[in-house]
């Protein structure tokens, strides 16, 4: 045990960079270890030809994709004992060695030139087995020059995105054999009265499955219940186990105080029963009253979703495909998708898609979606109050999907828009001591969820943003960091 009780705040970070580094080398050197104990173990015995096959014995395994070595399938045993590993555990480990280092040169290299921490090797080997040869020193290409500035649930993402690109055949026959091991599954023991379920379905049927759940827990508030908000989405399963009692939830007339929606059920008493109290009393309904509510029982429930897509422009114009991926303007009705089979974009807040997954999503009768084109993100425009209006929110969003903090994997939408130079109110009495016009701008404006938002107002950090979607962060203790498109990089203290 070392003495760090005399340590500052300053130098306890400086040796936790020190240790991490120590440790990422040492990671290294034990995936060279191992793809080495494996070039020691390329057979069964010295007379390992001559042996007859005997159900049991040892044999040459695979650990790796194609084109690696085989290994004894005993060795990794010895090493994983050793380590205090099991042997599966171990398999794995000299399988992710021998992966690296025959497909995955150029990740193999920047892990052991210390640019690359060896976990994130690893959990690139992990996905590319499965590929051929050519598929995986694709991926490597691909992934190598970004795997050490990205977190982990981007890392995946880029490692799904770039397989994807390479075999999209491939990619959407494994997406189909998933849809038949989609399910709902309940855990059988209680704990503590709670019981867990656990689901695996198509990702436009688990956003709507999210908003709705959503909603229902925001009518639950509406109803008087205290509870916080992830207690009310747990409730509101519940209520959908009721679909009635969901539906009158769901329902805009319903009334919050006694529940009552307002609607008969569907009993014509001499009225407009389809319509809401817009033009019940004879006069003038406004537009928004004017739209007939659906009766209570034919409301339509959740599969409303919004699309947000980051599709490469040769998708729509049919181009070649060797430019890298731009953000491009969608059709609405999905034609330009449609013959673009092998096109890959981003669908916000789910990931990388096919042009044909989209295409699938844009034909379901069920599903009401919307393909918003990507705004101008140059947009320049300011207002003189703190509010931001909900185009310029669209904006700064879509410029920075993912919350700008450095190493944020958080990319959904609901995050707070914060002022990078905190506003100041006008002042028209004393102009020298209120704050200018137009503080409220895309230029001034970052998407921070709620955690790096309190750490910037209360923490000690602070940043800017030299240029949109840039930003410069600095450390209560002085490190600085820089964010960009392609992820964080923790810069020197010069």
């Amino acid at each position: 045990m070392f003495d760090i009780d005399d340590l500052g705040p300053a130098s306890v970070v400086t040796a936790a960079i020190e240790v991490r580094r120590a440790a990422d080398a040492a990671e290294a050197r034990l995936l060279a270890l191992a793809a080495h104990w494996a070039d020691l173990h390329p057979v069964v015995g010295q007379d390992s030809t001559d042996r007859v096959a005997v159900v049991g014995m040892e044999k040459l395994m695979p650990l790796a994709g194609e084109g690696t070595p085989k290994v004894a399938e005993f060795a990794p045993a010895e090493l994983g004992a050793a380590l205090g590993m099991s042997t599966a555990a171990a398999q794995k480990l000299v399988g992710d060695a021998l992966e690296l280092r025959h497909r995955l040169p150029l990740l193999w290299s920047r892990i052991h030139d210390g640019d690359v921490q060896a976990w994130r090797g690893r959990k690139v080997a992990e996905h590319t087995r499965c590929l051929p040869i050519e598929g995986a020193a694709w991926v490597d290409a691909q992934v190598a020059p970004f795997a050490h500035t990205i977190g982990y649930a981007a890392l995946l993402r880029l490692i799904d995105a770039a397989i994807l690109r390479f075999d999209p055949d491939r990619a959407e026959a494994r997406r189909r054999d998933a849809a038949e091991r989609r399910g709902v599954w309940l855990d059988e023991q209680m704990i503590n009265g709670n019981r867990e379920i656990r689901i695996t379905t198509d990702a436009l049927d688990a956003e709507a499955f999210d908003q709705t759940i959503d909603a229902l827990a925001d009518g639950l508030a509406a109803l008087g219940d205290a509870d916080v908000k992830d207690v009310r989405r747990a409730k509101a399963v519940g209520v959908i186990a009721n679909p009635q009692a969901a539906l009158d939830l769901l329902d805009p007339r319903t009334d919050p105080a006694t529940g009552d929606s307002g609607v008969d059920s569907g009993v014509d008493s001499g009225g407009d029963s389809g319509r809401g109290a817009a033009g019940s009393n004879g006069g003038a309904a406004s537009p928004a009253e004017a739209t007939p509510a659906p009766l209570r029982g034919h409301r339509p429930l959740g599969k409303q979703l919004t699309l947000y897509l980051h599709l490469h422009a040769d998708a729509l114009t049919g181009a070649g495909t060797g430019a890298q991926p731009a953000d491009a303007a969608c059709v609405g009705n999905g034609d330009g998708l449609a013959s673009q089979v092998g096109q890959v974009g981003r669908a916000e807040g789910l990931g990388p898609v096919t042009a044909e997954l989209i295409r699938e999503w844009l034909g379901r009768p069920d599903a009401k979606v919307t393909v918003k084109p990507v705004l101008d993100l140059a947009d320049r425009a300011s207002v003189d109050a703190y509010e931001v209006p909900t185009r310029m929110a669209e904006t700064v969003l879509l410029r920075n999907p993912c919350c700008p903090f450095p190493w944020c994997v958080n990319t959904s939408r609901r995050k707070d828009l914060d002022h990078i130079q905190p506003y100041r109110p006008p002042d028209d009495a004393h102009p020298d001591r209120g704050g200018p016009p137009g503080q409220t701008t895309p230029s001034n404006l970052a998407p921070l969820c709620r955690k790096h938002h309190r750490l910037k107002t209360h923490g000690g950090w602070s940043y800017s943003m030299p240029e949109p979607g840039i930003y410069l962060w600095r450390s209560p203790l002085g490190r600085r960091y820089l964010v960009d498109h392609t992820g964080t990089r923790a810069l020197s203290a010069a």
